[in-house]
């Protein structure tokens, strides 16, 4: 039986509607913290375990009869390594056969993400727990991009500390697929690490000209320094404890750790990833 963590997330989601297409629904569960969220999940015939990765003793509850785990990371910065611990530690004591773990691309203690140093430890306690593995390292979604284009088709002028540096984004469903089909066969994939990527990376520049293309407006980057960055996230009010993690992701950016292309994600979807064009057709065309 296969199970997804963070089954209510756009992730957990994308990766059971994509087994759905192959796999009985009987043999699908999901682990949801809050049952009143996983209705639609259930009208699917998606068995529902309740747990969370804070409470290792509902963890080993709700793995009981799985063989493969899709361990999406915790979305909660408090204690992520522990939580990823309570996780596996659990999928081991349940007998879980394999498990999938979603870490971050090219990640290591030297990352400018903050996010990464959690991924990467994460990666080392699993690989010495003993469970059969899969690890997919994923760019960053092409769903970020608005988030890093902020009001730029408004104004026609993208200011953000990414310097010259070109980046690689992929749609999180192209992941969602790649994911479903190593959790239908994870005898293929079998202590396997994928850097998940698209074919190409981009420039800021080169995504400006792409969105220019697209909705019909004059779109301008400009690379601008990590201290106005800061100062402008300080002056639209965003709250203090937030500006690291965002001043990280344009860190990361800037020093090229995004400007990666691996051929596996095409090879674990037998053919080529979708095109960040078509994406941003899809959300800014008129």
């Amino acid at each position: 039986m296969i199970l997804v963590t963070a089954a209510t997330g756009h992730l957990g989601k994308g990766v059971i509607d994509f087994l759905l297409k192959t796999v009985p629904a009987h043999q699908i569960a999901a682990l949801v913290r809050d049952l009143a969220k996983a209705e639609e999940l259930t009208a699917k015939g998606i068995a529902i375990r309740k747990g969370d990765y804070f409470d290792a003793t509902s963890l080993v509850k709700a793995f009981e009869g799985i063989d493969t785990l899709l361990l999406i990371s915790s979305g909660s910065m408090e204690d992520r390594v522990g939580q990823h611990v309570n996780a596996i530690n659990a999928a081991k004591e349940a007998g879980v056969k394999h498990l999938i773990y979603t870490s971050a691309l090219k990640t290591s203690f030297q990352t400018k993400f903050i996010p990464g140093v959690d991924h990467i430890r994460t990666e080392e306690y699993l690989k010495s727990s003993g469970i059969s593995y899969t690890i997919f390292r994923n760019t960053f979604y092409a769903e970020v991009v608005p988030m890093l284009v902020g009001n730029a088709l408004e104004t026609g002028q993208w200011f953000y500390p990414a310097g010259e540096a070109k980046a690689n984004f992929v749609l999180r469903a192209d992941i969602a697929e790649a994911l479903a089909n190593v959790l239908m066969a994870p005898e293929k994939h079998l202590n396997q690490t994928y850097e998940i990527t698209s074919g190409k990376s981009y420039s800021f520049a080169e995504l400006a000209e792409q969105l220019s293309d697209v909705t019909g407006k004059t779109i301008t980057y400009t690379a601008i320094s990590t201290e106005s960055f800061k100062a402008g996230l300080v002056q639209a009010g965003v709250p203090e404890a937030f500006i690291p993690m965002i001043v990280s992701i344009s860190e990361a950016l800037k020093d090229g750790e995004m400007d990666v292309t691996d051929a596996a994600l095409e090879q674990l979807l037998g053919r080529k990833p979708t095109a960040l064009s078509l994406f941003f057709q899809a959300n800014y065309a008129a």
